[in-house]
């Protein structure tokens, strides 16, 4: 089966579920992480940058190149988003979560997150699943 990991399973190191044998992530995770790289190093906070750039080049090493953003990612964004208002959910300042979700439904995954709740109303599209407790 295939599975999308969202950022915090990479970043918490939570095991994957046994059942998955195609493990992918999005390239918007690979931002996210490199984002925080950059937050940091602007901050003047060199040794924490330089922990989590360790962290994403062991990560990209292993799980290799995102799977892209593409149109039928964002086909499938709108589609999350629509979802997420017609729940009575905001989507603003959930927009990355939405657009790693998105790359789920395109690439028919389920989606391993440790934030499950980040996703309710989204059922119809997107199987969220946990990860395996350490």
């Amino acid at each position: 089966m295939r599975a999308v990991l969202d950022t915090n399973v990479l970043l918490a190191r939570h095991p994957v579920p046994a059942e998955y044998d195609d493990v992918k992530v999005s390239a918007v995770t690979w931002g996210e992480i490199r984002r925080g790289i950059g937050i940091y190093r602007g901050r003047g906070d060199a040794a924490k940058a330089l922990r989590f750039e360790n962290q994403y080049q062991h990560l990209r090493l292993a799980l290799g190149a995102g799977l892209p953003f593409d149109d039928a990612v964002a086909a499938s964004f709108q589609s999350l988003v629509e979802l997420t208002h017609s729940a009575g959910r905001e989507s603003r300042g959930r927009i990355l979560d939405l657009m790693i979700a998105a790359t789920a439904v395109a690439h028919g995954a389920d989606l391993v997150t440790a934030n499950p709740s980040d996703f309710v109303g989204l059922e119809e599209l997107l199987r969220v699943v946990s990860p395996d407790a350490p």
